[in-house]
């Protein structure tokens, strides 16, 4: 027992060196650690630091505020960088005076484009749902992407009530404590809680995107507005615009090769993320594309429920 702890001991302290021999980089998450896509970082991260000696990548997470939390946080903190996705370029459009400026930031590599689902733990198919009641259904927020597809919702269901909660696990949560009607979030998330063994079974009614997600169908084919099919959100990283270039470049090749990974898409699978790399020389093009897609969702929305 002695030898075995003293091998442990010896092995946690080997490890504790290696990585003080390397310059930390942190991957910050703006939403919950119990997030799915929490873990495309963790994996990320722990395949990155495997393939290479100089960097030692972690994972945190600085949730609240809509993102605006973990930008400040990676605006302020060295050697960090922003994992958001769509979100980013709405909270500002609703939030101008507590929010950010979104151009201070930059993206260094995209992940994967991910459909959002709509659930109910109350009702498992579209004909049960009543249209003369009041419905409540739950976000990881306002002023975000899981929000605008809720509003979409609520074109349907115009006796509808949005409820934020923090994070989409939350929300998840909210639902199946009978808190909320329906919620919106990510298949990965809601499907822990849909199998037939779950105490309180959540029902995947559909998702946004253009194409179904696997045996779900998608919420445009089932008459909801067409607007939901291109509402999957972009996951990518994102560094300060004032972060050193050639460093940044170091980091996104190591980053780049390491998110091809089976275990990295193994967990965008759980989410139905479907993976995709824009080429370096074409982030600002594409970063600019995003900016004017998600601020033209923002059109005419107030966040008065």
């Amino acid at each position: 027992m002695k030898n075995f702890l003293t091998t442990l001991l010896l092995s946690v302290m080997a490890v504790t060196a290696q990585a003080a021999d390397k310059e930390t980089i942190t991957i910050i998450y703006g939403f919950s650690a119990s997030d799915n896509s929490a873990n495309y970082s963790r994996n990320l991260a722990d395949v990155a630091n495997k393939a290479q000696d100089k960097y030692h990548f972690v994972f945190d997470v600085r949730p609240g505020a809509g993102q605006v939390i973990a930008f400040n946080y990676v605006k302020n903190t060295p050697n960090t960088i922003f994992m958001t996705s769509g979100a980013y370029w709405l909270r500002p459009n609703f939030y101008p005076k507590e929010s950010y400026d979104v151009n201070e930031f930059r993206s260094i590599m995209t992940l994967c484009s991910v459909p959002f689902a709509i659930a109910s733990a109350k009702y498992a198919n579209w004909s049960e749902v009543p249209t003369n009641k009041r419905l409540t259904i739950a976000t990881s927020g306002l002023g975000i992407v899981s929000h605008l597809v809720a509003l979409e919702f609520q074109k349907k269901y115009p006796n509808s009530v949005v409820v934020p909660y923090k994070s989409t696990t939350d929300a998840v949560l909210g639902t199946v404590s009978g808190q909320t009607d329906f919620v919106v979030g990510f298949v990965g998330d809601q499907e822990k809680w849909a199998t037939e063994n779950s105490k309180v079974k959540l029902h995947i009614l559909g998702t946004t995107g253009q194409k179904p997600s696997g045996k779900y169908q998608t919420l445009a084919s089932q008459g909801f507005p067409a607007d939901l099919a291109k509402m999957n959100t972009p996951y990518t990283y994102m560094i300060p615009s004032g972060f050193n270039n050639e460093k940044s470049i170091e980091i996104r090749k190591i980053l780049v090769e390491a998110e091809k990974a089976q275990s990295v898409r193994n967990s965008y699978a759980l989410d139905y993320c479907a993976p995709f790399q824009i080429p370096e020389n074409q982030l600002k093009s594409w970063w600019d594309e995003q900016n004017v897609f998600w601020s033209k969702l923002t059109v005419g929305v107030k966040l008065e429920q």
